[in-house]
């Protein structure tokens, strides 16, 4: 299994969140990502909170394996072929290790300050299906003539194109109808969130919409995600939780896989036996150095194992 880590860009300072991600680049961990968000998403709304793409090109080139990304750009927040070119221009800087990671977006509050135009559900799917549409044709170098309800685009080149043959791209989402619809026709990476049950129906449900469009489900890398605390004394863990919500007032105790490594790598084995293949936890400051280490040195080793057994 692969493992990444979302480094919350929330109540935090960027030689914070610097050192947190070349750590995590140190370590050998796969992918590190940025939450796309305006507001923090935990605790008090209006705190201090990094915008991602720009976090990503200052990472780029402070880090040499780990890939980069968002987890996820909303698509109203900048034009998709805006997206493409940034995607691209990371792609440079890290000398090809850019992801686009992409969503429909959701968070009211950052749309209702900024006047960006959120809509209901189905004018998100529907709009997200054209943007998913037209940054996948943009990645891949071709040049679009699009006449889309919400997107138009005319002789439209990517004028940078990614170092990547095919820069992937990762969707964020698990709406059963149209957002896994739209995985199926464009993604490279799917994330969740879920309990490996809800990913094993959910992964079920995607592979039926890759059979209706005729992709084969075998070119989706599936994505699970939940905060992951490795101690070896629960007490000890606790106050790790503790700690952060000292530092996200007034967030409440993260949903975590607790436990040592043995234990941990017990529970993500549930997730790899239902079609998970990677895995990112999320981390807030003060950032848990602890677990992302033991992820990549005790935790993988233990899973390896269980999974040729």
């Amino acid at each position: 299994m692969k493992f990444g880590a979302t480094l919350w860009p929330q109540n935090t300072t960027w030689a914070a969140w610097r050192d947190a991600a070349k750590f995590v680049d140190e370590v050998g961990l796969e992918t590190v990502w940025a939450w796309d968000h305006f507001y923090a998403l935990a605790g008090k709304e209006e705190a201090q909170n990094f915008e991602s793409t720009t976090l990503l090109a200052a990472i780029a080139p402070l880090t040499k394996r780990v890939k980069i990304g968002a987890l996820v750009q909303g698509v109203t927040y900048r034009h998709p072929a805006v997206i493409a070119n940034m995607a691209a221009t990371h792609d440079h800087v890290s000398e090809g290790r850019a992801i686009c990671g992409i969503g429909a977006a959701w968070n009211q509050t950052e749309h209702k300050a900024y006047g960006i135009d959120l809509g209901t559900p189905g004018v998100r799917s529907r709009r997200f299906a054209e943007a998913a549409k037209v940054i996948r044709a943009l990645l891949g170098g071709e040049r679009v003539t699009y006449s889309g309800k919400y997107y138009q685009l005319k002789d439209a080149v990517l004028n940078t194109r990614p170092i990547q043959k095919r820069l992937p791209i990762m969707i964020g989402g698990g709406g059963e109808q149209k957002t896994l619809r739209t995985v199926a026709r464009y993604a490279d990476m799917w994330h969740a969130f879920g309990t490996p049950e809800v990913m094993k129906h959910k992964i079920e449900v995607l592979h039926q919409h890759c059979k209706d469009v005729g992709r084969d489900p075998n070119d989706i890398e599936v994505w699970g995600g939940q905060w992951i605390v490795v101690r070896d004394d629960a007490e000890d863990a606790r106050q790790v939780l503790d700690e952060i919500r000292t530092h996200h007032p007034p967030m409440n105790p993260p949903n975590a896989i607790i436990g040592n490594a043995d234990q941990v790598a017990a529970r993500l084995k549930q997730f790899w036996d239902v079609g998970v293949r990677g895995f990112i936890p999320g981390f807030a400051y003060p950032y848990d150095t602890t677990t992302i280490e033991r992820l990549a040195k005790e935790v993988r080793p233990r899973l390896q194992k269980l999974i040729k057994t």
